[in-house]
């Protein structure tokens, strides 16, 4: 089915002015998108590489349009032995991510290149970090799209499609965080806390070809989680996750358990529960296998949106995995000849 809309300039203005664009990404698993949180968290993890991705289906059952939003995100960020410190290290990254709705596949991606430089502080560091990329905003598929005229007279194209095929733009954007992490306590409890901002030089951007512009606001984040080690096998991790984008506010408060079922396969079960304001209950559940942990989480919205939804209240489904690993040099020794004395 074709995806109708009202009017070319409704579809132009809304790829490039409305929320669908000006609203960053969010994800009720965002432990599984660090860097796009803060790009200090780039290396902050006990490993050489990670590997992590999450993919997000939101308001798959609003309208007939098919889902509000896709949203892939994958990452690797890799840490280097580089630094001025004995006590410091230096990582790197790089992370690509689409935003999609409809047939026509109206939405934005981009490609962003991070690092930080940690700072050994105490038995804890002190991480500064900083990404770059560019993000292009556009429709995939405008061949798939249906105007009104078209679907009043029964005629095959619109004037609106070159309108549509032509609504491109692409900005660069620069963002930068701090996160410190510290172990508290004999029992080494693992505190973090960060704060950054995104849209630093804050850009505009406009139709290929159209008039006038949309400049995007900078965005505060601020979060933070406490992995407390309840006993041997119960690891307990409230977390928070606030943003301010110009008048708008969000807030997510969430609490993981995790409890150790395998100590020889590092096998690790999670669940949690949380909570985005005014907006979503959040379930989450998942498990660690060795090196790899993968998760499931699920909105249940509990907004006025909910009357949109069939079934009310389906939110969102999200699935995230990530991979820690490490390298280590084979050591190679020297051969030595031993020629016993005769």
């Amino acid at each position: 089915m074709k995806q109708n809309l009202n009017l070319a300039v409704f579809l132009v203005s809304s790829l490039f002015c409305s929320s669908l664009f000006s609203q960053d990404l969010h994800f009720t698993q965002y432990e599984f998108a660090p860097i796009h949180v803060n790009p200090a968290n780039t290396g902050g993890f006990f490993g050489t590489f990670r590997l992590s991705g999450i993919y997000r289906d939101q308001g798959a059952s609003i309208g007939s349009a098919g889902s509000l939003y896709r949203t892939p995100l994958f990452g690797m960020d890799v840490n280097f032995g580089f630094a001025f410190r004995a006590k410091d290290w230096t990582s790197l990254a790089i992370s690509f991510f689409q935003d999609r709705t409809g047939e026509i596949n109206l939405g934005k991606g981009g490609f962003l290149a991070s690092g930080a430089y940690h700072l050994g502080i105490g038995k804890g560091d002190l991480a500064i970090g900083a990404q770059f990329g560019g993000v292009n905003l556009n429709a995939k598929n405008p061949e798939k799209a249906n105007f009104l005229d078209e679907l009043d007279s029964g005629a095959s194209s619109s004037p609106d499609d070159s309108k549509l095929q032509s609504g491109k733009a692409n900005y660069q954007d620069i963002s930068g965080g701090l996160v410190f992490t510290t172990p508290i306590s004999v029992k080494k409890h693992l505190l973090k806390v960060g704060l950054s901002s995104a849209h630093i030089t804050q850009p505009s951007f406009s139709l290929s070809g159209g008039t006038g512009s949309y400049k995007l606001k900078m965005l505060w984040s601020a979060h933070g989680s406490l992995e407390y080690h309840l006993n041997e096998k119960v690891d307990l991790t409230p977390m928070f996750w606030l943003r301010n984008l110009d008048k708008f506010n969000e807030t997510v408060a969430q609490c993981m358990a995790s409890y150790l079922f395998n100590v020889e396969k590092k096998v690790r079960l999670n669940a949690g529960l949380g909570y985005r304001f005014g907006d979503a209950l959040q379930i989450m559940a998942g498990m660690n296998y060795g090196k790899i942990k993968a998760q499931i989480g699920y909105d249940k919205t509990v907004s006025g949106l909910t009357k949109a939804q069939d079934p009310s209240g389906f939110g969102a489904i999200e699935l995230g995995i990530m991979y820690t690993g490490n390298i280590t040099k084979k050591p190679n020794p020297k051969p030595k000849v031993f020629c016993p004395r005769f």
